[in-house]
């Protein structure tokens, strides 16, 4: 471990696009409104978004150094597309990482906690709060869109020192850090996700657009029947606690909740009224016509159609495994029919067929 060559690096960032979005559609409208780092165990230095940070480049531009950041998914994907600077995964030390590859959480607080490094807990919490001012747009409610330094300038100078405090606390757990588990072919590997996630996946967008709309024909069509079956006591399959009373008073049956599982077992149960199979046959399909994924699928997809960093290295912290992100590609059901079939399906959905409800 060479101190000395070693850049800490952080960066603060606002955007109108909201980060549960994911990392790259979040960075793809960023900007970076504060740089902090450090060389060693050399003073931090805070620049504004808007100075001048050219040593810093000079630094980043020297191989012989290594940059360590925390989340470096997140400062890598917002440097590139805010000032088209690209930083190789192979100059990069995460701490965030390295600790998950060691079955440490990833959160920096969490870590200094664990690995005995002070901070100052009143300080954390204010800078949480200095993010949420500085970081996001206002309330929609609010007459000011978007705080700044000229807007609060006393509450940024705090926001400053506090963005200080995380190259310091980042700079101690990098000391202290293990590092068995993060190197040789397992920081390959990690090297190769990277890669793979910033390739991302290319998603047929026409697809997801007509699956919400199918889905949304679907649910009317099931509605409309809900009221038929229930004399319109129940206006859509999907209400459950009006669907749990109108069975009691209907059929005089309790049931606990109606999940996937509890309807399945009714429909096996030889003793159920007929009308009622019925009626929990449509609760059934109203609850697998789900547009979540679809819907998650649009709100996090680059610009370009492809979603990216939907798999978490060691994002399982017992075991090492890789843990879903966004889409959750890891959790999609195998097909069940050909292939040529999946495609007469999705030419369907996609040219809005009255037929597929």
């Amino acid at each position: 471990m060479n101190l000395d060559k070693c850049i800490f690096l952080d960066t603060e960032t606002f955007c109108e696009t909201p980060i549960n979005n994911g990392t790259h559609r979040y960075a793809e409208g960023a900007e970076i409104i504060m740089w902090q780092w450090a060389v060693g165990e050399g003073e931090v230095i805070i620049r504004d978004g808007d100075e001048d940070v050219s040593d810093l480049f000079a630094l980043l531009a020297d191989p012989s150094y290594e940059i360590v950041i925390q989340n470096s998914a997140f400062d890598r994907a917002v440097m590139w597309h805010a000032i088209g600077h690209w930083v190789e995964i192979e100059r990069v030390f995460d701490t965030m990482v390295c600790a998950m590859a060691h079955s440490l959480p990833g959160a920096l607080e969490k870590l200094c906690d664990i690995l005995g490094v002070a901070t100052d807990k009143a300080k954390d919490k204010a800078g949480k709060a200095l993010i949420q001012l500085f970081c996001k747009p206002r309330p929609k409610n609010s007459k000011l869109r978007r705080a700044t330094r000229e807007t609060h300038p006393v509450e940024w100078q705090a926001f400053r020192d506090y963005g200080g405090n995380d190259i310091e606390a980042m700079r101690e757990v990098y000391k202290k850090l293990p590092r068995w588990n993060y190197r040789g072919a397992e920081l390959e590997l990690w090297h190769l996700d990277q890669k793979i996630n910033e390739r991302g996946v290319l998603l047929d967008l026409d697809l997801a657009h007509g699956a919400i709309r199918a889905a949304d024909r679907a649910q009317k069509q099931l509605a409309k029947q809900t009221v038929e079956m229930t004399d319109g006591q129940v206006t859509a399959a999907t209400q459950r606690d009006k669907m749990l009373e109108y069975i009691l008073e209907e059929y005089g049956i309790v049931f606990a909740d109606l999940k996937g599982s509890t309807v399945e077992k009714a429909l096996a149960d030889v003793d159920m009224p007929f009308e009622l199979k019925e009626l929990l046959i449509v609760r059934l399909e109203a609850s697998k016509t789900s547009v979540s994924k679809y819907k998650r699928a649009l709100s996090g997809v680059s610009s370009d159609s492809r979603m990216r960093g939907t798999a978490a290295f060691c994002g399982a912290g017992r075991t090492g495994r890789w843990a879903g992100r966004l889409l959750q590609l890891q959790n999609l059901p195998r097909p069940t029919i050909k292939n040529k079939e999946i495609e007469l399906w999705i030419e369907a959905i996609k040219a809005d067929c009255e037929d597929l409800v």
